[in-house]
């Protein structure tokens, strides 16, 4: 046995012995417990119990029990002493559910607020994972040039509805395999390219008619929800939809209910083994999530069916679809395994796409809506560009905006003061790494809160007010977006839809602009205040006028 002068006395190991002999402590207190409690008490059920204690099996069950109870409350402590020395330090939780009771709706307001008292990287006992949050720029930086942070969570991202991952929710070469078969696709069928910029503005001119309400006031979100969705549609599907089809309506509905009751930080995040009894139970609106999950997976497979349908006498790709459908095949044709290349994985691809390619767009024109109304100078500055540069007759191209510099720097400070996406989707340590120099052990979560980068002083000057002209350059002749405004992440894990949101919002504004006053009736209210799913959304939007312009 080693002497105790040469036994090793790191931290960890010195809690372990002192760990060890409390539960040695325990187990001799209970022993002892037990053959004291008859002499205290006289009754006949403490004389059963007397009887009992008695038996050499019983005793000896007891004394297991009470061994693998304390056995599992020391691993509990050294895991936690053991959390303490590895990784950043952060407030404590409960056990099992960690921090997770103390978060609320906002999360990335507590975890700003969480930042400023622990530092710019810190951790929280979330559910059963340890969670590293990264809340500045330079230690953010760092993270997303990190490929040992590029791994996704083991759980899916809506565990108990489907355990099949999208390529979203892949890690390691499944993900780099979608992600390349992924873009391929979407380049050969129009994205980035002259294309898809027409079709674009082809549905922008269709969307604008539906503004046309002789200067009353409309629901504006009921109307560009479908126009935005179309566009992604194409790409995904081939074809876009009416209005007024009643399929792609309730599809647009429980796209709208599932973004905004999701929560990335939440209970199927953190808690998957409760999500299938919460959904049972109907609790937490995870029933809900649910329901319109099935109603989007559902429309997906008829598009596929149909798909499937026309490859038997064609192999023409036009749509995402149609390259999946042809890449099966060709495994096929190869005997190559079909791996994670099943049909199941294309429907949850296409959900992904459909998803995060509608939602950016709808959330940042929302909250543009707001603030083209609160500033009707900025919405006059626009004007005035527009009439510089492309005039009232002609249709906007996305080169265009390379000679309007003020309505770009509006865009970006549309994004950069509302977080539109908050914060990342969970991202997972796949090897011990670090970030700056914090420890982040292996199969430890990530979490970039973009919000408190946009709002850090140190990068914005008077970050709580709504500024286009902190992106130009002295003279006014360009906008300049700094690297830190990332509204669709960066590096590896970006939105491979960076572009096209992009072009999307440009056109959008701009044939807005170019063609209406945009207002709301006397003396309303606008209201700035959140509802927060997957991304950030106004709380309360109100009606807005579409004043036709007359030149």
């Amino acid at each position: 046995m080693m002497p105790l002068q040469e036994f090793p006395k790191t931290p960890i190991q010195l809690s372990f012995l002192y760990l060890m002999n409390i539960l040695c402590f325990c187990l001799n207190a209970a022993s002892q417990l037990m053959s004291f409690i008859p002499n205290c008490f006289n009754s006949r059920i403490l004389v059963l119990f007397r009887v009992m204690f008695s038996l050499p099996v019983f005793s000896l069950l007891v004394n297991t029990l009470i061994g693998v109870a304390l056995f599992w409350l020391v691993k509990y402590l050294f895991y936690t002493i053991k959390r303490i020395y590895q990784l950043p330090a952060g407030p404590w939780g409960l056990p099992i559910v960690g921090y997770l009771p103390f978060l609320g709706d906002h999360v990335y307001l507590q975890f700003d607020q969480l930042s400023k008292k622990y530092g710019p990287v810190y951790c929280l006992k979330l559910g059963k994972h340890n969670v590293v949050l990264v809340c500045d720029w330079p230690h953010l930086k760092d993270a997303i040039s990190n490929d040992a942070l590029l791994a996704r969570p083991h759980e899916a991202l809506v565990t108990g509805v489907y355990d099949t991952r999208s390529f979203v929710e892949m890690s390691g070469d499944p993900w780099r395999q979608h992600k390349r078969l992924s873009l391929h696709i979407l380049r050969d069928v129009g994205l980035g390219k002259s294309k898809i910029e027409t079709l674009i503005k082809e549905e922008i001119d269709q969307f604008l008619t539906t503004l046309d309400n002789n200067s009353e006031p409309l629901d504006f979100s009921r109307r560009i929800g479908p126009s935005i969705s179309n566009n992604v549609a194409i790409l995904l599907f081939g074809h876009k939809y009416d209005y007024n089809d009643p399929v792609k309506i309730e599809m647009d509905r429980a796209q709208n209910v599932f973004t905004r009751l999701f929560k990335f930080a939440g209970i199927l995040a953190f808690l998957p083994w409760l999500s299938k009894l919460l959904i049972f139970l109907g609790k937490l609106n995870l029933d809900i999530i649910k329901q319109n999950l099935i109603i989007v997976d559902k429309f997906i497979q008829e598009e596929i069916d149909r798909h499937r349908g026309k490859h038997n006498n064609t192999h023409e790709v036009v749509d995402y679809i149609d390259g999946y459908l042809e890449e099966r095949r060709n495994r096929e044709r190869q005997n190559i395994s079909e791996g994670s290349f099943s049909e199941m994985v294309l429907r949850r691809n296409v959900a992904a796409f459909f998803g995060a390619g509608s939602e950016t767009v709808y959330s940042t024109m929302e909250w543009t809506m707001l603030y083209l109304v609160k500033y009707p100078e900025y919405q006059d500055k626009i004007r005035s560009e527009i009439a510089d540069v492309i005039g009232f007759e002609r249709r906007p191209d996305y080169a265009d905006r390379a000679r309007m510099p003020f309505t770009m720097a509006f865009i970006h400070e549309v994004q950069r003061i509302e977080s539109i996406i908050a914060n990342n989707l969970l991202r997972r340590a796949s090897e011990d790494t670090k970030i700056g120099h914090y420890s982040i052990p292996k199969d430890t979560l990530v979490i970039f809160n973009f919000w408190s980068i946009n709002r850090d002083p140190k990068l914005w000057p008077n970050p709580d007010k709504f500024d286009p002209t902190r992106y130009l350059t002295e003279d006014g002749t360009k906008a300049v977006k700094p690297p830190y405004l990332i509204p669709f992440s960066a590096g590896k894990r970006n939105c491979p839809g960076e572009g096209l949101a992009n072009l999307e919002l440009f056109l959008y504004l701009v044939c807005m602009v170019q063609r209406y006053r945009i207002k709301v009736e006397p003396r309303t209210e606008l209201s700035f205040e959140a509802v927060f799913g997957i991304s950030r959304r106004p709380a309360n939007l109100p009606a807005f006028i579409f004043e036709k312009i007359v030149h």
